[in-house]
């Protein structure tokens, strides 16, 4: 029976009504299927394009952003999906892991880029967790080691009903309070109940530092999250000018060429200070010999202050790969060689 277990086919078997169910609950946020398609045809390739690509691990949500769907495969190998850029980074990346991962690390690692104010419940109490959130009337709320924008609270002073029983339970899950921030109104106008943050990806090597490639993040529906995960909005950038030089594409793979909530156009704006928030992410970037690739996340706040919002160890590719269709597999794996070599080899070791 343990040899039947491990058979490929018989884990296929066995995993097709959960993705089946998964993809069907997927789909329901595809506002419109490709022409000739629909969500059973959808699946079925869907399953074809796991099969032919098993290095890659495509999730759905990749398949619909990247049009898979009418790629034959050559054109899809061009992709690079987030289980693929996890493991080419690893091996440069892993030392930053433990500075980048938990929020509170970074925001000690990093604090002459960060402004705002904060408060790691656990190691507080409930009457310095009351003072900070009467201080600033609104918080956000984030457990130390989520990504994703999971677990992220938006908490009113007026809310809060039994201070002691409330600050138990998010201490217990370690969460981290921080001032909730406002974007400044060139970007505040996409979403403004939420913090709209740019994402920028840096390369650097000691003195060598180049931006691979920036998108903006925007919110939707009201929530307070920009994330794509949590239902947000994401264009790409143009590294060289700061302009957005595609619509609004959002996880099911939805276009937008205005933001349905606010009716502010996508393509062509410009991100302001954007030589600014090149050269704070590059000076982010010198502050530990282990930072390579990073995905830094900034917010530009009312007044053009520039705040650091957090940087990623593993950042995905999709914000510079969906929106304009472009597969970015063999530029950054050219990239990784070309700034650290090989990364078994000694001399990628001690860079």
């Amino acid at each position: 029976m343990s040899i039947l277990t491990e058979n490929v086919v018989y884990k296929s078997i066995r995993a097709y009504p959960v993705l089946r169910k998964r993809f069907r609950g997927y789909v329901k946020g595809v506002y419109s299927f490709p022409e000739g398609w629909n969500g059973r045809k959808l699946f079925y390739d869907y399953l074809k394009v796991r099969r032919s690509n098993p290095e890659k691990r495509v999730s759905m949500s990749e398949y619909m952003i990247f049009a898979f769907y009418n790629l034959p495969l050559e054109e899809q190998k061009k992709f690079l999906t987030d289980t693929e850029a996890t493991l080419l980074m690893r091996p440069y990346n892993a030392e930053s892991e433990p500075y980048l991962k938990d929020k509170v690390c970074f925001l000690r690692t990093f604090s002459r880029f960060i402004r705002r104010d904060w408060l790691y419940l656990p190691e507080s109490n409930p009457q310095e967790f009351m003072d900070f959130l009467r201080r600033h009337g609104s918080i956000a709320l984030k457990p130390a080691l989520s990504s994703w924008g999971i677990g992220f609270k938006k908490l009113d002073y007026g809310d809060v009903t039994d201070p002691e029983e409330l600050f138990e339970s998010l201490a217990a899950k370690k969460y981290l309070a921080e001032e909730f921030l406002e974007s400044a109104p060139e970007l505040a106008k996409y979403h403004p109940p939420s913090l709209n943050t740019i994402r920028l990806i840096s390369f650097v090597n000691k003195d060598r530092f180049e931006v691979f490639g920036a998108g903006l993040r925007v919110g939707n529906k009201g929530l307070h999250v920009d994330n794509a995960h949590g239902g947000g909005i994401f264009c790409e950038v143009d590294p060289s000018s700061g302009r957005i030089i595609t619509d609004g594409l959002d996880e099911c793979g939805n276009y937008y060429k205005v933001h349905p909530m606010t009716g502010v156009r996508f393509m062509g704006q410009q991100i302001p200070y954007w030589k600014e928030i090149v050269a704070l992410c590059r000076e982010a970037a010198s502050t530990l010999p282990c930072l390579r690739v990073v995905g830094w996340d900034v917010a530009v706040l009312p007044g053009g202050r520039l705040e650091l919002i957090e940087g990623n160890h593993n950042p995905g590719m999709n914000i510079v790969q969906a929106p304009a269709k472009h597969g970015v597999h063999d530029k950054f794996a050219s990239l990784l060689l070309d700034f650290y070599g090989p990364a078994e080899s000694p001399a990628a070791a001690s860079r």
